[in-house]
C-alpha cells in the first residue's frame, strides 16, 4: 500500500528521484480537486500560460569524504608515518529537485497608480517647422481698392502733344434770312430786255415782302414740307 503524506508543507516533503509520467498529482479544475498524471502535466508545454517558478528542490547531501587512511603510528622513538594520499575523486552531486506544477490561475491585476498632478510649468517652445508649399492660385479675383489720391499736377510740357483727331461735324446753323429778290428788269441776249426767268420748285420756306406782289411763271412745284407765305393784303400770281 503507498504512501501519502498528509497536511505537510511541500518544503517539507522528500525529493523525487526521476518522474516516467505515470506519478499522479492533484489539480482544481473548474472549483474541484481532480487527480492527473506527470505526463499530462508534460503534455501542457507550449499551450497554456507559462507558470511561476517552482520552488528549488534541496541540496543534495555531501558525498562521503575519500581520505585516504591515516598511516599506522610507529614504535616509540620511531619517525611518524606518512600522510595518506588525498582522493581525487569526488563524492557524487545530489539530486535536481522537481519542477514546480505550473499555474492556470493568472496573478491579479495591480490596481492603477495615482494620476501625478499637473504640472505649473509649461515646456519649451518647439523649433518652427519648416515653410510650407505655396498655395494653388486664386482662381475668384479680389475685391478693388479704394482710388488714390490724385496726384500732383505735372510739370508744362516743352514738347507739343500730337494733333487730336477732327471732331464731329457740328449741327447745321439756322436757315440764314431770305435775301433780295433778284433783278427785277427782264433778260435776254444782249441788248434785248425780254424775258422774266424763274425755276420751277420752291425747295425752301419763303414768305412774300409784306405789301407786295409776286409773280411766278408757271407751272410750280412745292417740295414737300415747304411753305410759301403770302401776309395779308399780298398777292402771288402763277401765269
Amino acid at each position: 500500500m503507498p504512501r501519502y503524506a498528509s497536511n505537510v508543507q511541500i518544503p517539507n516533503l522528500g525529493a523525487v528521484t526521476a518522474l516516467n509520467g505515470t506519478e499522479q498529482i492533484e489539480v482544481v479544475q473548474a472549483g474541484e480537486s481532480k487527480r492527473a498524471t506527470t505526463q499530462q502535466i508534460a503534455n501542457l508545454q507550449g499551450v497554456g500560460p507559462t507558470g511561476p517558478m517552482g520552488i528549488t528542490g534541496p541540496t543534495g547531501p555531501t558525498g562521503p569524504s575519500v581520505t585516504g587512511p591515516t598511516g599506522s603510528i610507529g614504535p616509540a622513538g620511531g619517525p611518524t608515518g606518512p600522510t595518506g594520499a588525498a582522493s581525487t575523486v569526488a563524492g557524487p552531486t545530489g539530486p535536481t529537485g522537481p519542477t514546480g506544477t505550473a499555474s492556470t490561475v493568472a496573478g491579479p491585476t495591480g490596481p492603477t497608480g495615482q494620476t501625478g498632478a499637473a504640472s505649473t510649468v509649461a515646456g519649451p517652445t518647439g523649433p518652427t517647422g519648416p515653410t510650407g508649399s505655396t498655395g494653388a492660385a486664386s482662381t475668384v479675383t479680389g475685391p478693388t481698392g479704394v482710388a488714390g489720391p490724385t496726384g500732383p499736377t505735372g510739370a508744362a510740357s516743352t514738347v507739343g502733344g500730337p494733333t487730336g483727331p477732327t471732331g464731329l461735324a457740328g449741327p447745321g446753323g439756322p436757315t440764314g434770312s431770305t435775301g433780295p429778290t433778284g433783278s427785277i428788269y427782264p433778260t435776254g441776249g444782249s441788248p434785248d430786255r425780254i424775258f422774266y426767268e424763274n425755276q420751277q420748285t420752291v425747295s425752301v420756306n419763303y414768305t412774300v415782302t409784306t405789301n407786295y406782289n409776286a409773280m411766278s411763271a408757271g407751272p410750280i412745284t412745292i417740295n414737300s414740307g415747304i411753305t410759301v407765305t403770302v401776309p395779308s393784303g399780298s398777292y402771288w400770281t402763277v401765269v
